[in-house]
């Protein structure tokens, strides 16, 4: 059974996955063909900041994973 913070580690990591891949498909797209170019670069600025996110929580995972403390 895993620990309450690797859960939330995996749980984190999925649901801001979701919200990346929202944003680089509809988000951007949408503000673009809207004419709203503000509003799809902050939607790029808060996908890259996602990214960072997501990058360090795999990070995360694997290197307790890689140490037999992914519990």
């Amino acid at each position: 059974m895993l620990s309450n913070c690797n859960y939330d580690k995996i749980k984190l990591l999925y649901k801001i996955s979701v919200l990346a891949k929202f944003i680089e498909k509809h988000a951007v797209k949408d503000a673009e063909h809207d004419g709203h170019p503000l509003c799809a670069e902050e939607y790029r600025e808060l996908k890259n900041d996602l990214e960072k996110h997501i990058e360090k929580l795999r990070a995360a995972v694997e290197g307790l994973s890689r140490e037999s403390k992914f519990s």
